[in-house]
């Protein structure tokens, strides 16, 4: 049976290996793992900004609502609600037209 044999050298060589490949995926702080965490927060940062431009389209929305009686209204039937007194009636459209 051949016995492999390793040089000081080539020893030295993959322990270095093994440490880079370490420190590069398996490290608590690794490059990969700090990679992926930047790209999560540049994630996070675009829907906050998504998040935040919805969040002034809702409070003008409010606004309108509070100060405009016809915009209330129309929110209100688009709601499905209906003046004391009214009577609503639903059309279907039939499926074989």
């Amino acid at each position: 049976m051949n016995k492999i044999k390793f040089s000081k050298k080539s020893i030295i060589y993959i322990i270095i290996v093994f440490l880079i490949l370490y420190i590069f995926f398996f490290d608590s702080a690794s490059i990969y793992k700090t990679y992926t965490i930047k790209h999560k927060l540049v994630s996070f940062q675009q829907d906050i900004e998504k998040l935040k431009k919805e969040n002034e389209q809702l409070k003008l929305q409010n606004k309108n609502l509070e100060n405009d009686k016809n915009t209330w209204e129309k929110k209100a039937r688009e709601l499905g609600m209906q003046k004391e007194g009214e009577e609503i009636f639903i059309f279907k459209e039939s499926e074989g037209l």
